[in-house]
């Protein structure tokens, strides 16, 4: 089996749940259609997925959606900043405590029901698997990347609420997913990102 195979699987197996846009699947999104994603790539909503196949058993955690990529099957975990910072008055100690998302458990859990499903425990031996992180503020990996290595400089300024929120959220990935490819990117630029990991 590879990932399109799985993938198909998956919509076969429950084809009820169905394909989604990335909008639909990020709550307040669905909600307000504040952004008005217009992609055309649609994912499984995998929250769907964990509810059937654990019906009867009590609910675990999983990512958000799953999609192909090539030959790689995508986990998508969805963490929203905008209501947060919107509602909130932030600081450093409350958008560290935002950020703490059991990452690691959420893709541990998927890929037993993606196990499950195709009743093959070896599944990912032969599926390469990958872990994205989905946001709805804009992720700029360079301006990230020199915030990140002066984080010092950034906490005692504290102006920049949306690069402290990427900062702890990207901490978060890189200490928890440490065995398969990661990638944290922004909604908008989810799509884009997907065909660059099919390459």
């Amino acid at each position: 089996m590879n990932a399109e195979e799985l993938y198909k699987l998956i919509l076969d197996t429950y084809p009820d749940i169905g394909e989604a846009a990335i909008c639909d699947l990020h709550k307040p999104c669905a909600k307000s259609k504040r952004c008005a994603g217009t992609s055309r790539r649609r994912y499984i909503d995998f929250d769907k997925v964990e509810t059937e196949f654990d019906r009867g058993n009590p609910s675990r955690q999983s990512v958000d959606a799953v999609a192909g990529a090539g030959e790689k099957f995508c986990f998508i975990e969805i963490k929203g900043w905008k209501d947060f910072l919107q509602w909130n008055t932030p600081d450093d100690e409350s958008i560290d405590s935002q950020a703490q998302y059991d990452l690691k458990g959420k893709f541990e859990v998927s890929k037993d029901i993606c196990m499950g499903i195709a009743k093959d425990g070896t599944l990912f031996e032969k599926i390469p698997e990958v872990f994205v992180l989905v946001t709805d503020i804009d992720v700029n990996e360079e301006g990230l990347e020199s915030f990140f290595f002066n984080m010092m400089a950034l906490a005692s300024t504290a102006t920049e609420w949306e690069t402290k929120c990427n900062i702890a959220l990207k901490k978060q990935l890189d200490e928890q997913i440490t065995t398969v490819p990661k990638y944290y990117v922004d909604c908008k630029h989810l799509a884009s990102k997907l065909i660059e990991i099919a390459r």
